[in-house]
């Protein structure tokens, strides 16, 4: 049975939207194709940083407006580029040879600092930078050093800012800070509870929940020096967003009708964007000004709504599903409403669809996702040196499962707006068999490009087209196949799931799409056979690994495994996955719930639950992609 999300996705167009004659329009510049694994950073200048996974772990990469680059790691395999200031320097985390993690900083001209790690520590990741480049984090060599938030400048070093209680089960994580240095992020105290902190250099470490929640954590800082994060603050283990000021304490923001809240950005004048939970599962994007309180900003006539971006002009980014269930990136302002970005884009590669809106500048470029990777959104000018960037290409149209030894059919189509005339498009099945040359039509500036493959063996492939114009400049796009045996005896998948809030524990704001890849037996045979079992699980920042999966048991469509796995290559997790079809031609379900044991307590602590929620306990339904379950 066959459940699928995305068939003909690319080539339906969007519906229209709220549009007036004075709306900006965007034209489209790919980033990369891969799965993200951190989420993008853009600023005024309209540079980006980023990064993708391409399979062999996370790369970190930098947009100078022009052209993309991979910022390189500290010698070892990979980086994740988790922020970006003003200046242009790029901060986060990358490997070393001898595998620890260290913090760094990155610039154009310079290269990538290694910043180190506190005393006593061996790793480090960075969380945040300000335009004077002061980065805050989190150091760690867990067990024998407990994680503590630092603070790194190039005049005074790494700094620990210690914990709000002491002890080796305790914690602190600096998560963001201002220009004038104010730090956030959570630290446990005395009762073993998490609570947000601000941090300066005349106050030190100051507990910031004062409405004494079971947990809370800093999530963004304004100009000003107010805190606006997430508390959860009785036994109800629910989320309310909140706002802390130096003179008023911590401020619960409500829940506007619904039964948690979630803030995910804030700008420097205090507004707000976030989720809000509704008792059915469901969830709305919002925003909190002091002088409305928070309001929901609807949907595009679906059932779900994410608000993850805000710029100093009010304007609000994120996702929305329309009145037939589909993800699709949106703009908000107060005056216009949520309008869809599709419906704004202009000489847009054919087929392409854009997902989710994740970052906005003060100039109205926007970083979102689509079927395609992730683009850059440029409002659209009169100067025509934007247009040498290259061709924009749209999604790669193929199936996302096949099977071995059938032929896989495989299309692109692109547009060159400077009309500097394609040159080739190579094409790469990611089995070993080289780059092929492709069928190319078209002609003024766009046109398609098709091939065909058969894979010997079950497995999962990255696909890629290469779509190169006269000018020697080059674009990619890929997917991933999961490609099944001949025969029966396999569960198969690869797509996207929507994420609910609360669903990661590390980061309870955290809500959008999330990319899987399953392949698994499904038989004795199977396995006997050799078939190989494969779950990949992606969020930003957060990558969950298995090769171990077995199958405990089916009901009707509905598949049920279990087994162990990593995250960002560490071991000791357990998960159990629940994924069905559903009706035949419906969108299936994907369930999964990650844990590990505490080594101290021996208790059982969730990491990933999407089933959290009563409305959600069969899991989230697939919003891209599709599951093949024999």
């Amino acid at each position: 049975m066959l459940a699928t999300a995305d068939a003909a996705r690319a080539q339906r167009a969007p519906a229209a939207g709220n549009i007036t004659a004075a709306a900006t329009t965007y034209r489209v510049v790919n980033l990369g194709a891969d799965p993200l694994s951190a989420l993008p950073k853009i600023n005024a200048r309209g540079q980006v940083s980023f990064s993708l996974n391409p399979g062999a772990g996370s790369r970190g990469f930098f947009y100078n407006g022009k052209a993309v680059q991979d910022i390189g790691t500290l010698g070892g395999a990979e980086t994740l580029a988790v922020d970006l200031n003003e200046a242009g320097q790029v901060t986060g985390g990358s490997i070393l040879a001898r595998g620890s993690e260290h913090a760094f900083v990155w610039t154009a001209g310079g290269g990538m600092r290694d910043i180190g790690v506190l005393p006593e520590s061996s790793n480090a990741r960075a969380a945040a930078i300000n335009r004077h480049g002061v980065v805050t984090g989190t150091s760690e060599a867990v067990p024998d050093f407990p994680p503590r938030a630092f603070r790194w400048s190039a005049a005074g070093g790494m700094e620990n800012l210690g914990a709000l209680a002491p002890g080796s089960g305790s914690f602190s994580s600096g998560t963001a800070l201002n220009d004038a240095g104010l730090i956030t992020g959570s630290s446990t105290t005395a009762d073993l509870n998490g609570h947000a902190f601000a941090w300066t250099r005349a106050g030190g470490l100051l507990d910031i929940d004062t409405l004494a929640g079971l947990d809370s954590i800093g999530v963004a800082v304004g100009a000003g020096g107010h805190v606006a994060g997430n508390v959860i603050r009785d036994d109800s283990f629910l989320y309310h967003a909140f706002l802390w000021t130096p003179g008023g304490g911590m401020k619960d923001l409500g829940t506007s009708g619904g039964t948690e809240s979630f803030v995910t950005a804030m700008s420097p004048g205090l507004q707000i964007a976030g989720i809000i939970n509704l008792a059915d599962g469901t969830q709305r994007a919002m925003s909190w000004i002091r002088s409305e309180g928070m309001r929901s900003l609807g949907t595009l006539g679906g059932a779900t709504s994410f608000a993850l971006g805000i710029n100093g002009r009010g304007q609000i980014v994120g996702l929305a599903e329309n009145r037939t269930g589909e993800a699709r990136a949106f703009a908000w302002t107060a005056q216009g409403g949520m309008v869809d970005l599709n419906t704004l884009l202009r000489n847009a590669p054919p087929g392409l669809v854009l997902d989710n809106a994740i970052a906005i500048n003060d100039n109205g470029a926007i970083v979102a996702t689509s079927n395609a990777g992730l683009v850059l959104l440029k409002p659209r000018t009169s100067n025509k040196s934007e247009l040498a960037g290259g061709p924009a290409v749209g999604p790669l149209v193929v199936p996302g499962v096949a099977r071995a030894g059938v032929p896989l059919q495989a299309t692109v189509a692109f547009v060159d707006e400077d009309r500097a005339g394609t040159r080739s498009v190579s094409w790469s099945w990611g089995d070993g068999s080289g780059a092929q040359a492709g069928r190319v039509a078209g002609a003024n500036g766009g046109g398609s490009a098709s091939s065909s493959h058969s894979f010997a063996a079950p497995g999962i492939y990255r696909v890629a087209a290469t779509v190169t114009d006269g000018s020697g400049r080059g674009t990619s796009v890929s997917r991933t196949v999961v490609v099944a045996a001949p025969s029966s005896g396999t569960v198969a998948g690869t797509g996207a799931i929507m994420s609910p809030p609360g669903a990661l524990k590390r980061s309870p704001s955290h809500a959008g799409p999330v990319s899987f890849i399953l392949i698994a037996p499904s038989t004795a045979g199977a396995r006997a056979a050799g078939m190989p079992a494969r779950l990949q699980f992606d969020l930003p920042g957060w990558n969950f690994r298995s090769d171990s999966i077995r199958l405990l048991g089916r009901q009707g469509a509905q598949h049920v495994f279990e087994g162990s796995g990593t995250i960002q290559g560490r071991g000791g997790y357990r998960f159990r996955l629940a994924t069905d079809a559903g009706a035949a031609g419906g969108a299936g379900r994907f369930g999964l719930k990650i844990w590990h044991t505490d080594p101290a307590s021996k208790a059982e602590v969730v990491d990933y639950d999407n089933g959290r929620a009563p409305a959600a306990a069969r899991g989230s339904r697939l919003s891209t992609g599709s599951v093949v379950l024999d």
